[in-house]
């Protein structure tokens, strides 16, 4: 991870929709997949993890469309870390449940029993 404090911002999702981000400074990766998603995220991760790389990603916003079907151990490896912090966002359709599926994994996993 590059030691400079300018962090950026990158959002992952369909082209369609994360392409409008860009006005506002943050670097769109597309993907139409949790496969893509997947290998975007890593993208993101290696780029975090280049010291060499003028970029550094604090947060990263994933469309949570892209996510629908994505296995969850393979998800929870690639999001592991502290930064980039990955944040599910709902996409034009209105949010999926990716986002409450994924809180309710992690709360039971905590607390041992489902409470969400």
């Amino acid at each position: 991870m590059s030691t400079n404090n300018h962090y950026h911002i990158a959002i992952v999702g369909p082209a369609d929709t994360v392409s409008g981000f860009r006005a506002l400074g943050v670097q769109s990766f597309p993907a139409t997949s949790p496969t893509e998603a997947l290998t975007e995220l890593r993208k993101i991760k290696q780029i975090n993890a280049d010291e060499t790389s003028p970029e550094t990603y604090a947060v990263v916003c994933v469309i949570d469309d892209v996510l629908a079907g994505v296995d969850q151990n393979e998800y929870a490896k690639v999001i592991a870390g502290a930064l980039p912090a990955v944040v599910v966002l709902p996409g034009p359709a209105g949010a999926s449940g990716v986002a409450v599926e994924r809180l309710r994994l992690l709360a039971q996993k905590a607390v041992g029993s489902a409470i969400i």
